[in-house]
């Protein structure tokens, strides 16, 4: 098993598993997981780590941030690791080589949202030396039509 920076080429199978799970989903009106087209802009900016987990040649996990350089400040998006590698140390894995990616990059403060009833990733991140914020509810508006579900 290895963590890579994530290609183009792994593109598909990424959403695939994306799309596979309604974590990600943040309301009825979006769509629930990223498009290829923006995958796509954030693996070629250099500036917005993808990372994939895989194991025999198949990708199990990933983990996107959205690196911000005016604020020196980046926000996970997803991370995931499918059912059958969990609780096997995959996400401290990403989460320990984004870190690293993250400071080639000079970011000096990181976050993650998470739902309030998802316990197990509440548990991972203070696990992983996060810091519990306050409650929040996801206000949002669409701007494109690229997010509409």
């Amino acid at each position: 098993m290895g963590i890579r920076n994530a290609s183009l080429e792994d593109i598909d199978n990424i959403i695939q598993l994306g799309k596979s799970v309604n974590e990600f989903q943040v309301s009825d009106e979006v769509i629930t997981f990223w498009s290829k087209e923006i995958l796509t802009n954030c693996i070629q900016s250099k500036i917005n780590p993808i990372l994939v987990a895989e194991e025999n040649k198949q990708i199990i996990g990933f983990i996107i941030a959205n690196y911000n350089p005016s604020f020196k400040k980046a926000t996970i998006e997803n991370i995931y690791v499918n059912l059958e590698s969990r609780a096997k140390g995959i996400g401290k894995l990403l989460l320990t080589n984004l870190l690293k990616e993250l400071k080639k990059l000079n970011c000096e403060y990181l976050c993650s949202l998470t739902q309030s009833d998802n316990p197990k990733a509440v548990e991972f991140f203070l696990k992983n030396d996060f810091n519990k914020g306050i409650d929040c509810i996801w206000l949002d508006k669409i701007l494109s039509d690229k997010f509409k579900k």
